[in-house]
Formats: C-alpha cells, structure tokens, sequence
C-alpha cells in the first residue's frame, strides 16, 4: 500500500509539480490549498507525513504547525515546511514550532525522498500505537511521560576530537543532556559502559565515506541502532544528504554545526527514544503475562503445552526420551481453611521454588492449576525420570514450610504422575501437538492413580512408544 502524503500550497503551479513528482515516486498524493483546509484534510484523509509551504496566509506557518500538534489525531504526524531561500532565525522558528524539518522551496526531489524515508521509518504507525496504548491499559500501566525525564546520553564524533569537545562545550550543561565525546571504536565497543540514547556524526563532504560507514553501522549495531542518529554536514550537499539519510540517519543538519538546532534535534529524538523504550518494556511485560503464572512466577500452562511440543519434536529429532511430571499437593484445602488463603499461596510460591532448586536447568516448571504443577524433562528415559521423580517427592516431604506468622512449620507432601515418550523415527510432526496433549493426559491419569493409593507417592504411566 503507497504512502500518503498530503501537499499544503496555495500555488497550483507548486503542487501540480510535487504531486507529478512524488506520485512518480510511488506516493499517494492528496492536496489542500490553504492552512485551514490543510487542517481539514489531514483530519479527513489521515496522511503519513504532510509537506506545507512556510508562506502565510490567514494562517502563520506557526500557527499551522502548532494547529497540528494541539491536535490529538495530528500530533504524531510529520509535518516538513518549505521555505523560500535559506534563513537560519526562521528555520529555528519553524522547528521550534513543531516542524519535524525545514527544507527550500522548491525542494531537490532527491533530498526530499531521503527525507520522506528517514522519517517514515522512523515515526510510528497509528496501529503500533493504539496497540501499544490497547496493551498499557489492559496491563495497567501508566502512560509513558511526555518528556525526557532522566538526562539523554548523547555521544558526539567528529573527524578532529577537539572539535568534538567545542561542539559539547557549545550546546551547554543542559540538566536534560549528558554530553560525551566518543571515537567510532568505542561506539561500536559492546563492552563500553550504558548505550547512547543520542549519537551525533560529523560528515565531511571531502571524505564522505568513513562517517557514512560509521552511520550505517551505528544503525545496525545492538546498542546504537535504537538510538536518534543526527548527521552534521559540514557544507551543504544534496548527494551527501541523501547518503546520510539512507545510511540510517534519524536527522541531518546539512548547513554545518548549529547549537540551537542540534539542542532541539537532540532533545526530540532523546523523548522519541524514551516513549519507544516504553512501548517496548510494555510489548515484553505483555509477552511475560501471557506466559507467565503470577503467584509463583512460573510458567502457565499455555506455555507449557508448546514447550512440550516443542521439546518433543526436539527429542524426536534426536532419537532421546521426554518425561512428563504431575505435580498436585495433597490436602491442599486443608492447609487453606486451616491457616488461610494466604498460607496457601505461601505454600505455593515456597513449594515452586523448590521444585525449580530440585531440577535441571534444562527442564521446565509450570503451574497449570490450582495447587498443579507440570515438570517437562527432555532428554529423560523412564529409569531417570522415575529416579528424579522419587527424589522430589522425597525433597518435599522433608521440606519444612513457614507458612504464617508464629504458626509452626508446616509438613507438605505431594503426588506425582510421571509419563515418558519414547521417540519413534516414523513418526510425522504434525502429530506432535496431539502427542504432548496426550503425554500430559497420561501424566494427569498416573497422578489421580497416585491420589487414589495413598498420596505422597510417584506413580510412573504405562511405558509406551506410540
């Protein structure tokens, strides 16, 4: 599906050429003919990035841009003013207003394009963010804060150190910044301290190539390429520009250093990393609940019964027998109605911690139920899955459990069912999901059997190689 871009001018003439223009490119073009209808169709026609003349009319440029992020539909758009001629206080102006950037009027096409495709891989989808809103409400979690809170670590590289060390000096001990000077080695280094939330480069139009290397690499690396990339050209130059921008540049200064402008890149793209650092947290702490039992911190069920398929395949492939252990406390009311439900989960929590001591790293611990615990063992036949299984039990009966208060310790046993899948070449994997529903069955049936017989005690399934 194209991207949409929605022109802003009130010259038909200019329009008529950008729209020839990006269409060609591939972009789905939309048109407006004033600020106000702008506004409008933006509303209307939700575009990706929206590209306006600076030129006022019944609206300022100003106005315009702090129309769109006034707005809770149009705050996280982009919006790139065009400016006749080059004119530094303006470009400052428009930025400081909310222009995601400044470029001359008419813009180079080329230049334009890169821009365009810095900053749609960088903003977010309206999607990816009401999904990540979707998820932060249903797991309660506060919205990320608007600002930067704690100090940006920003990482400055230039051709001559000392330059690097005036650019600092330059943009100040601002409270929200933490300026470090950086070679591209240490950048790149995995063992060199916290990772920068800010790296900015220094190209130079007589020897491109290194910094450019240094970009693209930055980009792709583990600790960087999460990080706001800024470029700083030291002459303006349309093919260097667009060289930065597609080696993964978030922003490029193409008019040399300017601390003013570098300040405000900076502190944008340092609140645009927070705000997707949370988003993260928020996708893995969303992935860690759904797998994840909440009292004791194992894994659930749901995850246990892919792990299982897994394992079994695994195993299958390798010629190596699976174990399967049911785990159910005996008396388990008991220990609630007598000393409460938070005794219960006491007991809970205590008995998962030692069944994870009690086994391999390898092997898997899940509460499936109630007071139901599920061991999957790989590469375990059914002489050492009956031994482990005597041993656990054994290991609980001798655990002593402070449950409550001055109450005394408490004597816990279980019951354990044990099932082991020997492996069979002929077997197909598709049929291993079924396999590992009915390797827990098995599991569940020895369990009940060893319930029924006494309690506190392993009953070992049926041996079998179907």
């Amino acid at each position: 599906m194209p991207r949409k871009v929605l022109i802003v001018e009130d010259i038909a003439t200019n329009r008529i050429v950008l729209n020839v223009k990006l269409s060609a490119a591939g972009y789905d073009v939309v048109q407006a003919t004033s600020a106000e209808a702008g506004l409008a169709t933006a509303l209307t026609t939700q575009p990706d990035v929206v590209l306006a003349s600076a030129r006022p009319d019944k609206m300022s440029p100003e106005h315009f841009l702090r129309a769109f992020g006034e707005n809770p539909q149009l705050a996280k758009l982009p919006v790139i003013m065009l400016m006749e001629g080059y004119n530094p206080a303006a470009r400052l102006k428009l930025l400081k207003a909310g222009a995601a950037d400044v470029m001359c009027h008419p813009p180079k096409i080329g230049a334009l394009l890169a821009r365009f495709r810095s900053i749609l891989r960088r903003h977010d989808s309206r999607e990816d963010a009401l999904l990540t809103e979707q998820m932060a409400q249903s797991l309660g979690f506060s919205e990320a804060p608007s600002g930067f809170v704690s100090p940006a670590r920003v990482s400055v590289t230039t051709a001559a150190p000392t330059r690097a060390k005036a650019w600092c000096a330059a943009l100040g001990n601002a409270p929200d910044c933490q300026m470090l000077t950086c070679d591209a080695t240490k950048l790149l280094d995995e063992r060199t301290g916290p990772s920068p939330d800010v790296l900015v480069v220094e190209l130079q139009a007589d020897a491109p190539e290194a910094g450019l290397c240094l970009l693209a690499d930055l980009r792709a690396h583990p600790r960087t390429r999460d990080a706001g990339l800024i470029a700083v050209l030291d002459r303006p130059l349309e093919t260097l520009y667009c060289d930065a921008m597609d080696r993964g540049a978030d922003d490029v200064l193409p008019h040399g250093f300017c601390p003013i402008e570098l300040g405000l890149r900076i502190r944008q793209l340092a609140t645009h990393k927070k705000r997707n650092d949370h988003r993260r947290a928020y996708m893995h702490e969303g992935l860690r609940a759904a797998v994840t039992d909440p009292l004791t911190g194992l894994y659930n069920r749901r995850f246990a019964a892919l792990k299982l398929a897994q394992t079994l395949a695994d195993c299958e492939a390798t010629g190596q027998s699976c174990a399967v252990m049911a785990i159910d406390v005996d008396h388990f009311k008991r220990v609630n109605d007598e000393l409460g439900h938070s005794a219960g989960d006491t007991a809970l929590i205590e008995l998962a911690a030692v069944l994870q001591h009690s086994l391999r790293a390898e092997d898997l611990v899940a509460r499936i139920g109630g007071e139901e615990f599920l061991v999957v063992m790989p590469r375990t036949p059914h002489g050492l899955a009956q031994e482990v299984a005597d041993r656990l039990r054994a290991i609980v009966d001798a655990h002593p459990f402070h449950l409550a208060g001055n109450a005394p310790l408490q004597h816990i046993t279980v019951s354990i069912g044990v099932a082991v899948q020997e492996p069979r070449p002929e077997r197909l994997r598709s049929d291993i999901p079924d396999l590992a529903e009915a390797l827990i069955a098995r599991a569940d049936d020895a369990l009940y059997r060893s319930k029924r017989h006494g309690r506190n005690q392993v009953t070992m399934s049926i041996r079998t190689a179907a």
